[in-house]
């Protein structure tokens, strides 16, 4: 037998697939849950009159794993328009800086345009494409804290060069890698420590030869060689020829520098405080350009740890930064500041901050304790999970630092600096520095920061280090004399860009 089939007329079934598509548009969570959640997280950051918002538009939703209770979890997209109401600078070190401001909002580094490396005034549009997370309860949906992954950039592909010449050189090599050997990895590691030796020797060779200008940055990735990337291409669409090298960071940058290797380093300001030729004096033939952005000390416990100040430490398992480290040298001052040996400690761990924090969600340590710029990505995730807070640096330990000339600076991480963050965190920072020797040309100088204060969009460029410098900070935490080109520079500095 067969059932009688009806047929809808085209207006009607036109009618019914709009209104099918209007229902899944405004299936919770909905506009206004997104609207309400954006405005009010911007108002406890902020104020309630520091941004108005223009507009929102939902744009859809994705499923999200479930929550450790087993609740049903969604992510929400948006773009919105907000207006400043005052005058905000980002670059300002007292301020949230513009990467937490983008992780407020549940956007990428690259989710955020409108602030300008100047600062922004009253009336200035950000346009924002976020998102917002939701737990279920019940039959509510709640706001929850998520931290988007980070916007990578594909490697370029690999391929040989097409001379004569350099195929003859590609196939010699091809060649030591096939030779059979007794012990084929000790092979391929003398073969990479050799040829590691020999590009530096010729990039550096080839440098003099065309008088490039060669700034020290820090491991690929990181916020050092990403500030120098970019000065360098500022440079160089100026017109000087510059290059940025890739380092292992302050301690090869100091080395390099001091063997007149490179002409500048990105150099981590206590390092450069305590000299290597001799401990605990101030080198003199380094010489500072400007102050950068700060990098905070940063001390985690577990979220509702009993753990209140640096004194419940002692007898309390610690991960305090890697050998040799910046990080483990400011973990050691701040602990020995606070009362707190690390003898005194029930156990002390160097393995660095991503594995501190693995440990820390398990229960196999009591606290980390690590140098980086905030808000850190890897500690934002985990403050998103619930797993980790901040404790404060109590007054007197921040003034007994500051005093005792090992270049750390008091700081404080404004509310929202990372998710769940709601009150400031009291701490304090080393600065990074632009370095070079005492002889470096005055016009070199003056091109350098010219480029760097006046010429570098960092926040346009995604870099959040770089998004922190302004010549408002460039004299905050200096450990060197400046070079005299770059006092000048500071003194008979045009006023700020106005817009």
């Amino acid at each position: 037998m067969h059932l009688p089939l009806f047929k809808i007329p085209g207006d009607w079934l036109a009618v019914v697939l709009a209104a099918l598509l209007l229902s899944a548009c405004q299936e919770a969570p909905d506009v206004h849950q997104v609207t309400r959640t954006v405005e009010a997280r911007l108002s406890q950051a902020f104020g309630p009159e520091t941004f108005a918002l223009t507009s929102l538009r939902r744009l859809g939703r994705g499923p999200l794993s479930a929550d450790g209770q087993g609740r049903p979890q969604r992510i929400v997209y948006y773009n919105a328009v907000l207006t400043f109401a005052r005058d905000l600078d980002f670059s300002s070190w007292s301020n949230l800086n513009a990467a937490a401001f983008a992780t407020l909002l549940g956007a990428t580094e690259k989710g955020v345009s409108g602030l300008h490396q100047a600062g922004n005034r009253r009336g200035d549009r950000v346009y924002v494409h976020g998102s917002v997370s939701f737990a279920r309860n019940g039959d509510a949906w709640t706001p929850i804290a998520t931290v988007l992954p980070e916007v990578g950039t594909p490697s370029a592909p690999l391929s040989p060069a097409t001379s004569a010449q350099s195929q003859r050189l590609f196939a010699r090599l091809m060649q030591l890698y096939e030779r059979q050997s007794a012990d084929p990895n000790r092979q391929r590691q003398i073969i990479a420590e050799e040829l590691g030796n020999a590009y530096t020797t010729i990039t550096e060779r080839l440098d003099r030869l065309d008088r490039v200008l060669t700034l020290a940055g820090g491991p690929p990735g990181g916020e050092y060689q990403g500030v120098a990337d970019l000065l360098v291409q500022t440079l160089t669409a100026r017109g000087r020829t510059a290059d940025a090298r890739i380092t292992a960071g302050s301690v090869q940058n100091l080395q390099l520098l001091r063997g007149g290797h490179v002409d500048l380093a990105l150099v981590q300001n206590n390092l450069a405080a305590t000299a290597l030729p001799g401990a605990g004096a101030t080198d003199d033939r380094l010489v500072a350009l400007a102050s950068l952005f700060p990098e905070p000390v940063q001390v985690l416990v577990a979220r509702g740890s009993a753990l209140t100040n640096l004194r419940d430490l002692a007898g309390k398992r610690v991960e305090i930064g890697q050998p040799d480290s910046g990080s483990r040298v400011n973990s050691v001052l701040l602990l020995q500041a606070a009362g707190v040996e690390l003898q005194a400690l029930g156990a002390v761990h160097e393995d660095g901050l991503e594995q501190g924090l693995v440990d820390l969600a398990a229960g196999r340590i009591d606290a980390v304790i690590a140098t980086i710029s905030a808000p850190a990505r890897l500690i934002a995730q985990a403050a998103a999970r619930g797993e980790v807070q901040l404790l404060s640096v109590s007054p007197d330990v921040q003034a007994a630092l500051t005093h005792q000339g090992a270049g750390l600076i008091p700081l404080e991480l404004p509310p929202a600096t990372y998710p769940g963050q709601l009150q400031p965190v009291r701490t304090l920072a080393v600065t990074a520095l632009l370095v070079a020797a005492p002889d470096l040309p005055g016009a070199d100088v003056e091109q350098v920061l010219g480029a760097l204060f006046g010429g570098s969009d960092f926040l346009g460029a995604g870099s959040m280090a770089g998004s922190q410098i302004s010549r408002q900070s460039a004299a905050t935490g200096l450990t060197l004399p400046l070079h005299p080109a770059a006092t000048a520079f500071f003194a008979h500095a045009p006023p700020l860009p106005t817009r």
